[in-house]
């Protein structure tokens, strides 16, 4: 049967022959034929991937976690250098007040260099858009070095800022960088670097910045000396990859993007030549939609906003606190400063262990169902959560505590190896070439700005209500309506270019009672989409589509 599935090299490609759609047992091909999907992606790919991912991801949830157990320190830094500055001590819900804005003040930052995405990205390109943010972390790193060895907490914060911004840029366009340069039938497993990096910044951090290593008043700048070293050798090694094919398509350079194409897929200047033709035909010719223009996209719209409402609910799930306040958390329900810190490094360990389980569920099981799931199990423990935590205030014993340690260790394990690495490119999966820079920029913007939020107001929030209460009423809506946004609106993406994608939510389950045409359960959704059974495939009809269209 004839269908139409993702030709390699491209994720906005078509084939039109079922044998070559992904299947990693298909015969090995003639020479001069269209090369077909391999699981696994090139070396050079690999690599450029790592490089990426270290200056964007791990960098990310580096700086996510190194606040959190070398807190005392640097709240006891910003008590002495606030007496300095102002002639004045504060009192410590003062000083957690203010350190609370500071924290925020990375996201702030984030969430400006959101907005320039796109205008980076398109202007700079992706590869040299990266190369200029990872050298601005650089600066960024010195200053907070700098601020160490001054005193000034001004100096501090305003480096946040800056670190922020840098950040925000490479994790908005490293993610479009890499889905551009993959082969669709390895782009999911390449798209999770990102993912993966950012759970082992998050391990990494936690034991860096431990009290008993570098987390203390005299060595925590030290932390951050780490960061800036490790952001140097990527920046010398991301000189050394070619741009995106994708991207230069738009600027017409054919010759250059058959280059790229045959440095990052290993295939023949013969074999791609139809990739490039495809790119060009799905849009990578076309102008870029412009950042309120795909408000009024009909195309990529719906796209557009499901990839947005993913990336929310991800972020209100509850792991902003969790990466910022798992310390205070632990501390708060009977563990000792120790143990607290061990306990979050566990947590962390498993946020590793669920992203790399989630490296294999996102091929074998889709991407929709493993969404569905996870957030679903993020809705339940959550509400454990906020029991234990609600028990704890009652009978204050350790062995509840140990069972928030547990329960959070699950929460992050679940959230690793779903919305966590997914929420980075499923978007970006939705829409078109030309619709990716405005698609990331909003993603970002959303991820950044509800950070933001959840940070300034947390500390608020759990004084007047208590920390039990205000974790439920924060966190467990925004799961339950990822849950639902899921299971109504996400088709599933793996192996299906955008066009396909788009053409899947018309059977998805209908909202309000009954069901959209052609839409069955999660399972018999996602089988029929691998294995044609119970009628044409999705991929046959919009073949058929597009066979009728021609």
């Amino acid at each position: 049967m004839a269908i139409v599935a993702p030709v390699p090299g491209s994720s906005d490609l078509v084939s039109t022959d079922s044998t070559k759609s992904g299947d990693p047992s298909r015969e090995p091909l003639q020479a001069g034929e269209d090369p077909g999907p391999s699981k696994w992606p090139t070396w050079n790919l690999a690599k450029t991937a790592l490089v990426v991912s270290i200056g964007g991801g791990f960098n990310f949830g580096y700086q996510l976690l190194i606040t959190n157990p070398a807190q005392e320190a640097l709240i006891q830094f910003l008590n002495d250098s606030y007496a300095e500055t102002h002639g004045i001590r504060q009192d410590r819900v003062g000083l957690e007040f203010i350190w609370g804005i500071i924290i925020s003040s990375f996201f702030w930052g984030a969430t400006v260099g959101a907005l320039m995405i796109q205008t980076i990205s398109d202007r700079l390109g992706r590869k040299y858009g990266i190369i200029a943010n990872f050298i601005l972390q650089l600066i960024s790193v010195g200053m907070t070095v700098l601020s160490a060895f001054t005193g000034s907490y001004i100096i501090y914060t305003v480096s946040r800022i800056i670190l922020g911004f840098a950040i925000s840029v490479s994790i908005g366009v490293g993610p479009m960088f890499l889905i551009e340069c993959s082969p669709v039938a390895c782009r999911g497993l390449i798209s999770m670097s990102t993912g993966v990096m950012l759970q082992v910044g998050l391990v990494v951090g936690s034991i860096t910045a431990m009290p008993e290593i570098f987390g203390t008043i005299d060595l925590w700048w030290v932390v951050y000396a780490i960061e800036g070293v490790l952001t140097l050798v990527v920046t010398i090694l991301m000189f050394c990859s070619p741009e995106s094919p994708s991207f230069l398509m738009t600027q017409g350079k054919r010759e250059e993007a058959e280059k790229c194409i045959i440095f990052y897929h290993g295939v023949t200047e013969a074999e791609a030549q139809p990739l490039l033709d495809g790119m060009k035909s799905s849009g990578g010719g076309d102008r870029p939609i412009g950042l309120f223009e795909i408000f009024t996209n009909k195309t990529w719209l719906c796209g557009f906003l499901v990839g947005n409402g993913v990336m929310a609910g991800a972020i209100l799930c509850g792991v902003a606190a969790v990466n910022a306040f798992a310390f205070e958390i632990l501390m708060n329900v009977g563990l000792n400063p120790l143990q607290a810190s061990l306990g979050n490094m566990v947590i962390c360990i498993m946020a590793v262990i669920g992203v790399l389980t989630s490296g294999r569920l996102v091929e074998s099981w889709g991407r929709r169902p493993l969404l569905i799931y996870t957030f679903g199990g993020l809705t339940i423990i959550n509400t454990l959560i906020s029991a234990l935590m609600l028990w704890f205030e009652k009978s204050p014993i350790t062995f509840i505590g140990w069972c928030v340690v547990v329960s959070i260790c699950c929460f992050n394990l679940l959230f690793a190896a779903g919305p966590g690495p997914l929420c980075l490119f499923v978007g970006g999966e939705l829409v078109g070439q030309n619709a990716r820079a405005a698609t990331f920029t909003w993603m970002n913007l959303v991820m950044n700005g509800f950070r933001s939020g959840l940070l300034v107001i947390y500390f608020p929030l759990k004084n007047l209500l208590g920390g039990p209460i205000s974790y439920f009423v924060l966190f467990f809506p925004p799961c339950a309506f990822a849950v639902t946004l899921c299971y109504f609106y996400l088709p599933e993406t793996t192996g299906k270019t955008p066009e396909e994608a788009n053409a899947a939510m018309q059977d998805l389950p209908g909202l309000c009672g009954g069901r959209k045409k052609g839409a069955g359960d999660i399972q018999e959704h996602s089988k029929s989409h691998r294995s044609g059974k119970d009628g044409p495939s999705l991929e046959a009809q919009f073949s058929s589509r597009s066979a009728d269209t021609k």
